[in-house]
């Protein structure tokens, strides 16, 4: 039960690293590195989270929740430090 608990916790970390750098963060004047080389650091206040950067960070919370759940005890099954 808890290596699957573990494994899908890890998978949805993954899931939102891979949703965050495809288009999670973006801007509305087109691609966000196009703008940067024009703008510079004026650029920097365009920047706005996509729908799929809200998915992702709500995969990296319930994978790291998961995480945290599943690991809160291991040190008990271990014997301590």
């Amino acid at each position: 039960m808890k290596i699957g608990l573990w494994l899908f916790g890890a998978l949805l970390v993954a899931c939102g690293i891979i949703l965050m750098a495809s288009g999670g963060i973006g801007m509305d004047a087109g691609p966000t590195s196009l703008v940067y080389s024009q703008l510079g650091y004026d650029a920097l206040p365009e920047i706005a989270f996509r729908p799929r950067g809200i998915a992702s960070l709500a995969c990296l919370a319930a994978g790291i929740g998961l995480l945290v759940f599943t690991n809160r005890d291991a040190w008990q099954q271990t014997g301590g430090y």
